[in-house]
């Protein structure tokens, strides 16, 4: 096993390259001079002198692939620069400081998502063409159709304004994150809730339960122990992308609940074209991904007995 991870790791290092280089990349072929953009954030008159003074305190006149070098090493010491609007303010301290925040909405919405898509999706399985199951396809369509930031608008019209039982802004108590986790959740948990329909309706059509209920193990132990347990290994790949999605979701729910997260500081920097911050959220989303997508490989590899004994 830990020649497989070792292995895992050696063939991930290309890819977390690759995403540096295009977050980088991205950000230097912008049409608008960097330079300039520092000093008309901070209210300077863009002189021809006042630019020139500027690309090179930003080493902006160094070779391209030298730029990339220097930032690069820069960003394995956590240096990804300062802000354009204050130079005062380190980019990592922004994220610092906004991270918290998006990390307790991304959780809440992921509780929301096992708590009620498990539960909902074994129901839906096990009573086939019932009224619960035909009502739960109902309310899985509509919640995939409607888009984030209606289901958000219209939770916050009736819970915050209508009956006025919830915060309609901020991130100071677990009241401020209830609106906002049902919101970013219930896209993913009817999504969860066909995934897990869907496998175990496939998986009842396996010997291996026919055997089990002739040596007489209860109906309850079949669809928790047997079914489930199976059908969980098939959605692995995807509940554990689901985590860096929750993440990245946040950009949007964050600017409509007002939460100051990671999503609200890089809408920020996109209206303010601040270049450094907008890097470090490319490059953080991307190197995400890359770790969410390993760790699930290696949780499946070592559930699945036929891989394991095959390493």
């Amino acid at each position: 096993m830990r020649n497989y991870i070792l292995k895992r790791l050696f063939f991930t290092l290309p890819m977390m390259l690759a995403i540096s280089f295009i977050a980088f990349v991205l950000i230097s072929f912008i049409p608008s001079d960097p330079a300039e953009v520092a000093l008309r954030v901070n209210e300077i008159i863009p002189t021809h002198e006042a630019v020139a003074s500027m690309r090179e305190s930003l080493g902006l006149n160094d070779p391209f692939l030298v730029r990339y070098v220097n930032w690069l090493y820069d960003c394995l010491r956590l240096d990804f620069g300062s802000s354009y609007i204050n130079h005062n303010r380190l980019v990592f301290d922004e994220i610092a400081r906004s991270l918290p925040a998006t990390l307790k909405l991304a959780f809440f919405s992921f509780v929301i998502v096992i708590v009620v898509s498990f539960p909902i999706g074994i129901l839906s399985a096990v009573f086939k063409d019932s009224i619960t199951d035909k009502v739960t396809r109902v309310f899985m369509f509509l919640f995939t159709a409607i888009p984030n930031y209606w289901l958000g608008l219209i939770l916050m019209w009736v819970f915050a304004i209508h009956f006025n039982l919830l915060p309609t802004s901020g991130a100071t108590s677990f009241a401020h994150y209830i609106l906002p986790a049902i919101t970013l959740s219930m896209t993913y948990v009817s999504t969860y809730i066909r995934l897990i329909r869907n496998s175990m309706l496939e998986n009842m059509q396996e010997n291996y339960l026919f055997y089990a209920r002739v040596r007489g193990i209860s109906e309850g132990v079949i669809v928790l122990k047997h079914l489930f347990t199976n059908s969980l290994q098939s959605t692995m790949n995807a509940l554990g992308m689901s985590v860096v999605q929750l993440i990245a979701g946040t950009f949007v729910i964050e600017n409509i609940f007002a939460i100051p997260g990671i999503g609200r500081l890089c809408i920020s920097a996109i209206f303010n074209r601040d270049y450094p911050i907008i890097q470090a959220y490319i490059l953080m989303m991307g190197l995400l991904f890359v770790f969410c997508n390993l760790f699930v490989d290696i949780v499946q590899t070592y559930l699945d007995p036929k891989q394991r004994r095959s390493m």
